[in-house]
């Protein structure tokens, strides 16, 4: 038997720093083939791709356009069919959505697509609607009659100046007199008053009921055509109230508020009718003047 030198086997052994990081490698690769190999063989076997953690989540692109480009008003009409259809429904029947619609779904994605066109077609059907209306007053006079071209500038100039002129009073009469809250709108994520382009939106949409009480007002007879004017008036200024009533809460003059609001929708329907539409309810008979000759003799 060969003798064994314990002093050798009580001795530590230093390994260099090369051979340790070679044998660790040797053994990471064996197992990572082995794995590899496995894996290979199963039929069923989808290799993924591994994916490197991100360091930040990328934020959505922000899109800051200025006023007067035509950019900043791209999102006013990015609007879908029903939506629009949905709006022209709840302008007319505020019941068939709920209360908080407005807060819900106007204020917070506001559109110009539909008053714009609610607008076009409200100023082309009373002036086609007007001019029916005037050809039939005359209709039993023997007078030619013309079409007048002239009633589309009018209603445009009327509507337009209406939408546009009206809402932008009311927002700063609404940003006057609500009365400050105690908590910051930063923080609540949530203005008191309605924006201005909301204020479009909803104007805009309340002139739909107009279309088809224009072509009603063809009618000649004087007290329907005022009872249309009634009807049209309170519907619309109803449905500005029934979706503007929590901000005009807030308002220390939110009668005289809601009595402007029905007041001029009033006198907007009450003008539409007189001119356009208006049959005058006493004929004036024309004077025939008589000249007498006298004949001295």
């Amino acid at each position: 038997m060969s003798s064994i030198k314990t002093g050798e086997l009580l001795n530590f052994q230093d390994y260099s720093p090369e051979h340790n990081d070679r044998s660790a490698r040797i053994e990471v690769e064996a197992v990572q083939s082995h794995q590899y190999n496995s894996a290979m063989s199963n039929p069923n076997y989808t290799y993924d791709e591994p994916k490197l953690p991100d360091d930040e989540p990328q934020a959505a692109p922000q899109s800051n356009h200025n006023f007067w480009t035509l950019e900043y008003y791209q999102k006013y009409f990015d609007v879908h069919t029903n939506e629009v259809v949905e709006r022209i429904i709840s302008s007319v029947v505020p019941q068939k959505v709920s209360r908080n619609y407005f807060d819900e779904r106007i204020k917070g994605k506001p559109d110009l697509y539909g008053p714009i066109w609610i607008s076009v077609t409200l100023i082309f059907t009373i002036a086609v609607s007007g001019n029916i209306a005037s050809y039939l007053q005359h209709a039993s006079q023997a007078v030619h009659w013309r079409y007048d071209f002239h009633l589309v500038s009018y209603a445009a100039t009327a509507i337009f100046g209406y939408v546009w002129l009206v809402p932008v009073a009311l927002w700063a009469a609404l940003k006057w007199t609500v009365a400050p809250q105690g908590q910051d709108e930063i923080e609540t994520q949530a203005s008191p008053t309605p924006t201005m382009m909301s204020l479009f939106c909803l104007y805009g949409y309340s002139l739909s009921i107009y279309i088809p009480v224009a072509i009603l007002w063809t009618i000649q007879v004087s007290w329907l055509q005022w009872l249309f004017v009634l009807m049209a008036a309170l519907v619309s200024g109803a449905v500005l109230i029934f979706w503007l009533m929590p901000a005009l809460k807030k308002s220390r003059y939110s009668l005289l508020l809601i009595g402007s609001i029905i007041g001029f929708h009033f006198l907007l329907a009450a003008g539409f009718m007189l001119y356009f539409f208006h049959v005058p309810s006493v004929h004036v008979a024309p004077t025939v003047q008589t000249v007498v000759t006298t004949v001295k003799p």
